[in-house]
């Protein structure tokens, strides 16, 4: 596990992205990540792509998780985040991107359509943010790590970070998500994990600087990942 402390988001960002890119070819698979910590880096991704200087037409991708009971469309889906904040910028197909459809009318069925698909690729490089509490993707504490593509219900301090997307009110932040299996996530060749702020501290800590290896602490597990770069600000470093 590598674990790199930067001034700022930014600063990781673009380091994060130079990671990124020699970790991959344009023939790769990416697993990405939503919310406010990866905004940075698809920044990177989208200049870069501008530039002239990489193509993702053949780059196929998987989303780690979508909330329940909101439609594609919904400003805060996470169908339209990737849009507005990565696919509509470059040229990848949207036929090889892929995020779970959590609006299913039948979400079993759609849950064990995005595991099979899973099942039968390998992703080279997966971008992680990280909760509070220590979740990856909407793993939040007590998920076993053997878990597959599952409906979770989400924490209430998850639903309080995540209320700054919906006006402030978690009563309009949807209380469950589809998200990824931790196992889902360990299997990725490569994974890179992002962390931004105080409230990320301890489980940087928790990650970084102990010796616990345990589901009470999700992001744990990816000490037994043989390939694991941690990009911090100064903020959620744990030594500050």
């Amino acid at each position: 596990m590598k674990y790199l402390v930067f001034e700022t988001k930014k600063e990781a960002s673009k380091e994060a992205y130079k990671i990124l890119k020699s970790l991959i070819n344009e023939n790769s698979t990416l697993g990405l990540a939503t919310g406010s910590t990866p905004t940075d880096l698809y920044e990177e991704m989208i200049k870069d792509h501008k530039e002239g200087n990489y193509s993702y037409k053949n780059i196929k991708s998987y989303n780690l998780d979508e909330y329940v009971g909101i439609s594609y469309d919904h400003p805060e889906s996470y169908h339209k985040f990737m849009d507005v904040n990565l696919f509509d910028h470059i040229d990848i197909d949207k036929n090889n991107t892929h995020v779970p459809d959590a609006s299913a009318e039948n979400l079993d069925q759609a849950l064990e359509n995005y595991q099979n698909e899973l099942n039968n690729t390998t992703i080279d490089v997966q971008i992680l943010g990280l909760g509070g509490n220590g979740h990856i993707g909407f793993n939040e504490p007590g998920t076993p790590f053997n878990s597959g593509v599952h409906v979770i219900d989400l924490k209430e301090e998850t639903i309080k970070a995540n209320s700054r997307f919906f006006n402030n009110d978690v009563n309009l932040v949807p209380k469950q998500a589809v998200t990824m299996g931790i196992n889902d996530i360990m299997k990725a060749k490569h994974i890179i994990l992002l962390a931004f702020g105080k409230e990320k501290k301890a489980a940087i800590k928790n990650l970084i600087d102990s010796d616990i290896v345990d589901e009470s602490i999700p992001c744990t597990v990816l000490k037994k990942h043989p390939s694991v770069y941690v990009l911090v600000d100064k903020e959620a470093d744990f030594r500050n």
